[in-house]
């Protein structure tokens, strides 16, 4: 995380809890069935997240 800058950074932790959410919806049983749904496409706004703090980086002067 040292090569991202504030913004990377932000956009990782919050790809990582919001990806860490998807996968808990999906993997519990027995929660009411509204939520199961949202799980595939929050694990895919995770991911996205995730890749888009690759075009967030520090400069080489920085």
């Amino acid at each position: 995380m040292r090569k991202h800058n504030k913004t990377g950074k932000i956009l990782y932790f919050i790809g990582i809890w919001i990806n860490a959410i998807g996968l808990a919806l999906l993997w519990v049983e027995g929660i009411p069935e509204p939520y199961p749904s949202f799980s595939i496409p929050l694990i895919v706004l995770g991911v996205i997240l995730l890749i888009s703090t690759n075009f967030f980086k520090k400069g080489k002067d920085d």
